[in-house]
């Protein structure tokens, strides 16, 4: 009867170590992923830095054009540029395209 609870208890051991380990590398193989998530968001952390000040100079010139368009002057301004109106009594002079870009015709 010793021989026999010996060798089960001989059998257990293995067993666990063999369970045990798995576990372990179960565990460690669910921690690859998210670990290489992590290692790719860090590495793109200075290129989405460089996107953000991009945007913040863009905002910062709408900004300014906003600040322009709020005034008289800036509205006139932008009336004659994108519409090309005029004040009553003014004369306009449309001169046609140059050819090649010189002024020349």
């Amino acid at each position: 009867m010793r021989g026999r609870s010996a060798r089960r208890g001989g059998y257990r051991r293995p067993l666990a170590v063999l369970l045990y380990a798995a576990f372990v590398g179960l565990l460690l193989a669910s921690y690859v992923a998210p670990l290489q998530q992590i290692l790719e968001s860090r590495s793109r952390i200075p290129e989405l830095r460089q996107e953000l000040r991009a945007a913040e100079a863009e905002n910062a010139a709408y900004r300014r054009q906003i600040g322009e368009l709020s005034t008289p002057e800036g509205i006139e301004r932008a009336a004659r540029e994108r519409y090309g109106m005029v004040r009553p009594g003014e004369k306009v002079y449309i001169l046609p395209d140059a050819e090649d870009g010189d002024g020349r015709p």
